[in-house]
């Protein structure tokens, strides 16, 4: 570095690497190698010229991932003997060699390779050549540089650009090639920066002439208002000229000139007074559970970081305390996990830290999207609770990566304490609200407020600062930039967190870096002032100063990445199925604790542990990140294996509690004469359905039908699904089961009534409530007639009729990168056919069979449509023998509802929305995921329709592709999106084998929330059942509720008995818009419950109420005894 003192200049010369002299020679005629983008993938990346990011990528994957775009016309080659093609390149060998193709104007073919050379040249026979010659390595080990294309001048056309194309090969690796998208021509760019220098007491405002020097070496003299001040010397490529001038408390300008052989520059550069900024660098790990390294390592490794933050806060003891090593834990589970397994002496270390605010904890468990429900979130948070018994505050959560998050939060987060949400968000694949880093109280659907910051990216430090590698002088200008563009975008404060990991990697270990950078940054600068910092810090300040000035926002924050979910569809049903039988199993156990029963030994226990598998498939990250790129690789595989294995494990730990549920209850039944099938309704309405059970053969023998007598003698309609050796899966239909309470029938065998199956050919279906009406060459529905409203409700002008198969073929993942699709096709089912006409008690159904190039054949793909005899139902039920198919497709199954001026309702989780009015903007509005149902109604009607093991919907067209920030109209149409493999990292290449999954609709003249949620949630959480062998003499209750007294207009989202059996902790939302109170009746006392009204960890809040605010989201405890 060249230091020049001149009064009243200070020059700080900092030149970046630059070729050597041998690199060019006067038989080269310098020509820009790159003016325009043909085509090709853009992509954000770091380079070897400061601020410069914009780039094309290709990677060595399948052969068809290419780039291309336009050089500069080549001026007077008189004197030449080439045309020197010069362009700014970068190359990643990490993955592995890989070869890549360039090809110019068709005629000049080159062929290198990602092999880690810095330096290395191509040549052809007829005098061409590619050569590249890296001056700057990055911390992957990757080269970045220039690239030369030397084309003899006479074999080039005159007057004529020329074009260049990159091929990457079909490798199966990741390897990259990149090209910048920077013009290489000579230019001279002066900034003015936010920035005062100390200079030994004699503060300087700093100005950057950032000199781009598309020439042979050569001196050059710098002129500021019209004195010389200093003489540097230029080389080719990028050169930073850093200059002093003295503050100004006004505005006013200064002449720069910069003059050496052909280049002369002069402007007239307006000094501004400096914004004195104050920058927090906060520190956190980011948690991905898997990604960079398999889950069972990296879990581990999160513990490690916490001990390793302890170590860095001693060793920064003695720094400047702004420079001291400060470390914020961004996901609760790691604090909770080291809290029970370090030893004492190691634990009060960390609470002293927290305490003395050096190390600060949050409350989000993990990083998660929309696929878990309320229950699951909510469940999130118990780690919070374990952590605040030692004293420790939390008062924040922080949720990164994921660029949207649970409107449940917003309710949950106030009781318990936790005042600050700060959002790191990615803008991969998605939009990200507002157009600035934004400070904003976040509002519940009840209006509880959150003060929410929407940062940016959650390692922005990385990514833009490059703070990780240590280089002052690139984390400078990286950072000055960064600043300027905040001021451009009217971010109107003087404080800014930025958020940073210690390595550039997810998953990453702590590093002392930022705090070596801030020691020195305090020896060189005035302001800004830089500080190590924790996320609460941030919001505590700026709560103190701005509160008031914070606008208020409501809104559901659903975020774009749940799609990557459609490449799981048989885990993620899994998945909800499992909690939806977990909240009926939990609900099952607390109806066990009403009756008195001591639960069984270590349930607490096996609550948590079903609980925590739900989690961790749940939590945002998938699999690995090359999970696209090398679909069938050792990691991929592995990482695959182990994120599914979550969710047969929730599944198989949840039949677990189930049964020993249906232990418990089942002793409520003495043996009457005949055996006893007794069903249990765990929702806190009366309700009806349909559950599937399995009877074996000793109570209803093969051959026979289960006939299911209530108590008036009346037969219960019933249909046979399918039988094995012991037994058979029975369907029946039961009616007006208690709210929170059961019913009794009786088994009586009977005659066969089996099931009227017919091959002849019919569209036509209908009962008293419903006419529907099928296509046979489409294997969809063309009409649905509502009986009771008269209304049509398919779309006679629709493209696709409902049901219809529509599966979406991509030529290439990189347009959703660029979120756009615009090279695509959309096909029908290859083949269908009725295949037949079924009967029965239950429903009546249409049933055909299809084929296409994304299933396994014959009859690889099934949709029946049945039509229920004893209620307003309709279903569709689908199965799919998926191939395995890494090209990126989809299929969608389309449902054009037709209501006049009809909107859509979403249930997310913790409320109901209207898409595009209540959410905030730039959230996910393409797709969306139902927690119970979506309807599309106006002020007449409404249809409602759910689906709980395919949860992904884009509501009014097919969207995918869109990304847009508002949306004027949205027909009614709704389309469901049960598979898709678009994503190129974490999310899995392909899926395979059978699949099955149902639709529900209904239609009604009420159009309330409390009939549309009363429907889905019917629909998700099953009825508990048991059966119970005859041969006694007892004569048992028919039916009763557990507990009396509910409001209307709420769901019971969740009960949990304690673990001594002596109380219940509820969670219940309000549906209906209204103030209601909650004073829930023991069925077996008749006295109300003493009711506490609590946070979601069970601790009593300060203060107490029953009331229920309009569509609050609230926590009970209920005193059994």
């Amino acid at each position: 570095m060249k230091i020049t003192f001149l009064f009243p200049f200070l020059f700080l010369l900092v030149s970046l690497p630059a070729f050597s002299q041998s690199v060019f020679n006067d038989d080269d005629l310098l020509v820009n190698g790159f003016s325009a983008k043909i085509s090709g993938t853009d992509y954000d990346y770091h380079s070897c010229v400061p601020g410069l990011r914009a780039s094309l990528i290709v990677r060595a994957t399948g052969g068809k991932d290419f780039m291309e775009w336009q050089t500069d016309v080549p001026g007077n080659t008189s004197g030449k003997k080439y045309a020197a093609f010069v362009w700014i390149a970068a190359l990643g060998s990490g993955p592995g060699k890989a070869a890549m193709d360039l090809t110019a104007d068709d005629k000049w073919k080159f062929t290198f390779y990602t092999d880690g050379k810095a330096k290395w040249e191509v040549k052809n026979d007829d005098g061409s050549s590619l050569s590249f010659n890296s001056i700057f390595l990055d911390q992957y080990g990757d080269h970045h540089g220039y690239m030369i294309l030397r084309i003899p001048v006479e074999k080039i056309q005159s007057g004529k650009p020329v074009n260049i194309k990159v091929t990457g090969s079909k490798s199966n690796l990741s390897s990259w090639y990149m090209t910048y998208k920077m013009q290489v021509k000579t230019e001279v760019r002066i900034r003015t920066f936010s920035a005062i220098l100390k200079n030994k007491g004699n503060p300087l405002q700093l100005v950057e002439a950032g000199i781009f020097y598309f020439d042979r070496p050569a001196e050059s003299v710098i002129y500021a208002d019209n004195k010389p001040i200093d003489t540097v010397d230029l080389k080719f490529g990028y050169n930073s000229v850093n200059i002093g001038i003295p503050p100004s408390e006004k505005p006013k300008k200064v002449k720069i000139s910069i003059k050496t052989g052909d280049l002369s520059f002069e402007k007239a550069v307006m000094i501004k007074p400096v914004r004195k900024w104050t920058v927090d660098l906060i520190q956190h790990a980011h948690t991905d559970i898997g990604y960079t390294r398999s889950q069972t390592e990296i879990l581990a490794e999160h513990l490690r970081y916490i001990d390793y933050a302890l170590d860095y806060c001693d060793l920064t003891d003695d720094y400047p305390e702004n420079a001291k090593f400060r470390w914020t834990c961004e996901a609760s589970w790691a604090v909770d996990e080291y809290l029970k397994c370090r030893p004492e002496a190691q634990v009060k270390r960390l609470v002293k830290r927290i305490k003395e605010g050096r190390i600060e904890v949050t409350g989000m468990y993990f990083n998660f999207d929309e696929i878990p429900d309320e229950q699951i979130l909510a469940a999130s948070i118990a780690a919070v609770a374990n952590i605040k018994k030692l004293g420790v505050p939390v008062e924040l959560a922080m949720q990164n990566d994921v660029n949207g998050i649970g409107w449940c939060f917003s309710e949950f987060f106030p009781e318990m304490g936790i005042k600050y949400l700060n959002m790191g968000t990615h803008g991969h694949r998605a939009l990200i609200s507002f157009d600035k880093p934004t400070l904003f109280w976040w509002e519940s659907p009840s209006g509880k407020r959150t003060l929410t910051f929407r940062a940016e990216h959650y390692m922005t430090g990385n990514t833009v600062l490059e703070i990780h590698t240590g280089d002052f002088d690139k984390f400078k200008v990286n950072l000055f930039n960064y600043l300027a563009s905040l001021e451009l975008k009217d971010y109107k404060y003087n404080e800014i967190a930025i958020q940073h990991s210690g390595y550039m990697t997810d998953n990453s270990p702590p590093s002392t870096t930022a705090s070596d950078i801030i020691k020195k940054w305090n020896e060189v600068f005035e302001w800004p002032k830089i500080t190590t910092s924790l996320a609460g810090t941030f919001f505590s300040n700026m709560e103190k100063n701005y509160s008031a000035e914070f606008p208020v926002i409501r809104g559901a924050w659903p975020d774009w990445w749940t799609d990557g979910f459609g490449a799981s569809a048989r885990e993620v049903a899994t998945t909800r199925k499992a909690s939806a039988s977990l909240s009926a199993n939990l609900s099952g156990l607390s109806m066990a604790a009403l009756s008195g029963m001591k639960l069984p030994e270590q349930m607490d226990e096996k609550i948590k542990l079903a609980l925590e598998a739900l989690l961790f498939y749940t939590e945002h990250t998938t699999g690995y990140s090359e999970s696209v790129r090398e679909p069938f690789s050792l990691p991929t595989m592995e990482q695959r294996a182990l994120k599914e294995s979550y969710a047969w494990e929730a599944n198989r730990r949840n039949a677990g509690i189930g049964e020993e549920t249906m232990g418990l209850l089942q002793t409520l039944f003495q043996r009457e004469k005949d055996p006893v099938f007794v069903v249990f309704n765990t929702l806190n309405w009366v309700r009806s359905g349909v559950t599937t059970v399995y009877i074996d053969h000793q109570i209803v023998p093969r051959g026979m039908t289960a006939g299911i007598f209530d108590k008036e003698g009346n037969r219960l309609p019933v249909q046979a699904l399918n039988h094995r050796s012991d037994g058979t899966y029975w369907s029946i239909y039961i009616s007006d089961i208690p709210a929170f309470g059961f019913k009794k029938y009786s088994i009586r065998p009977v005659e066969n009534i089996s099931d009227e199956i017919s091959d002849k050919t019919t569209t036509v279906l209908e009962n008293k409530w419903y006419k529907m009406v099928a296509d046979l060459k489409k294997g969809a529905l063309n009409s649905i007639t509502d009986k009771d409203s008269g209304l049509e409700l398919i779309d006679a002008k629709a493209k696709y009729q409902l049901g219809e198969f529509i599966l979406e073929q991509l030529a290439n993942r990189e347009q959703m990168e660029g979120k756009k699709l615009n090279d695509f096709k959309r096909l029908p089912l290859d083949t269908i056919w009725f295949d037949s006409q079924i009967s029965g008690e239950i429903w009546n159904s249409i049933k055909f069979y299809g084929e296409s190039v994304t299933a396994e054949g014959p009859r690889g793909f099934t949709i029946e449509y049945r039509l229920y005899n004893q209620e307003k139902r309709i279903e569709v039920a689908c199965s799919i023998i998926k191939k395995s198919i890494t090209d990126p497709e989809s299929f969608y199954i389309a449902f054009p509802f037709d209501v006049k001026d009809g909107k859509h309702f979403i249930e997310v989780p913790g409320g109901i929305i209207q898409p595009d009015k209540d959410q905030i903007p730039g959230s996910s509005n393409d797709w969306y995921t139902i927690q119970g149902f979506s309807a599309v109604r106006n002020a007449t009607s409404q249809i409602v329709f759910s689906c709980n093991e395919m949860p992904l919907i884009q509501p009014g067209n097919i969207n995918t592709g869109r990304y847009a920030y508002t949306v004027s109209s949205r027909p009614t149409h709704l389309f469901s999106w049960p598979m898709n493999n678009y994503w190129t990292t974490n999310f899995n290449a392909d899926q395979r084998g059978g699949h099955a999954w149902s639709y529900f609709i209904t239609s009604s003249q009420d159009v309330s929330n409390d009939f549309a949620t009363q429907f889905g949630w019917g629909n998700k959480i099953p009825f508990l059942t048991r059966i119970i062998p005859g041969g006694g003499t007892a004569q048992n209750k028919d039916s009763d509720s557990f507990i009396k007294g509910w409001p209307a207009g709420t769901v019971l989202v969740s009960s949990v008995p304690e673990d001594d059996g002596a109380s219940l902790k509820m969670h219940v939302r309000e549906t209906a818009g209204k103030i209601t109170v909650f004073e829930p009746v023991n069925s077996r006392t008749g006295k109300p419950f003493k009711v506490i009204r609590t946070d979601s960890n069970g601790i009593s809040l300060e203060k107490q109420t029953s009331d229920l605010k309009p569509f609050e989201s609230a926590f009970f405890k209920l005193t059994i005894q």
